[in-house]
């Protein structure tokens, strides 16, 4: 078993800590926030881990089947996984809803109105537990249990 490199346990808890506080991992009460917000935050996530590893020069891989999954492997599960079937479903049906806003409407009023809305939190409410795995995994990798407390 090969020990994380510096810089893979550096990437590891920058991501750690930027996944702990987005939405996906907090909970998203039912009649609160935004589900526009919360599309737009799991995706600059997914840039986010993207430019942590080119920072770092670490490029995402699958699984190598080892015991200890890689910074690598798990950023692949969190971006290609996780992250993009979430928003790949949801971005565009959102967008076609948005896109029916009358003037006299608010952005927030109109979402809340949504049919697919109770879908889409229910959803989201699902990525809790995958993203929770990878946040205790970069934990593991980063050597900190940030995201042990956090996520509770």
């Amino acid at each position: 078993m090969t020990r994380p490199s510096q810089s893979e346990r550096v990437a590891a808890y920058d991501i750690q800590v930027e996944l702990v506080t987005r939405i996906g991992v907090q909970e998203l009460a039912l009649g609160t926030g935004s589900l526009r917000e919360a599309l737009d935050s799991l995706t600059s996530l997914s840039d986010f881990t993207r430019s942590t590893l080119h920072t770092y020069g670490i490029e995402p891989e699958r699984d190598s089947g080892t015991e200890t999954p890689s910074v690598q492997s798990i950023a692949h599960t969190l971006i290609h996984e996780t992250i993009t079937p979430f928003t790949g479903t949801w971005h565009p049906r959102l967008a076609v809803y948005e896109t029916r806003c009358p003037a006299s409407t608010t952005p927030l009023d109109h979402e809340a109105a949504w049919p697919d809305a109770a879908s889409m939190r229910a959803e989201l409410s699902a990525l809790r537990a995958p993203l929770q795995r990878i946040t205790e995994g970069l934990g593991r990798i980063a050597g900190a249990d940030f995201g042990a407390w956090a996520t509770k």
